[in-house]
């Protein structure tokens, strides 16, 4: 279980930043151009809802029904 749970965070984190990564490629920007509050918001935003489903495939249970 403990594998499974940092496996988990870990691969949120991971999914988080390419989020953060595809984003700026997307809109054609650079890091300095985009500020501090929207890469947390999309790496927020990317990351929970790979963790959400990750917790649902691998049955970690930190979202309990």
């Amino acid at each position: 279980m403990r594998a499974r749970r940092i496996l988990v965070w870990g691969v949120s984190v991971a999914l988080g930043v390419v989020g953060v990564v595809a984003v700026i490629a997307a809109f054609k920007t650079t890091l300095s151009d985009f500020s501090w509050s929207n890469i947390t918001l999309v790496f927020l935003a990317c990351g929970s809802l790979a963790f959400i489903w990750l917790d649902y495939f691998l049955k970690t249970q930190y979202l309990r029904s």
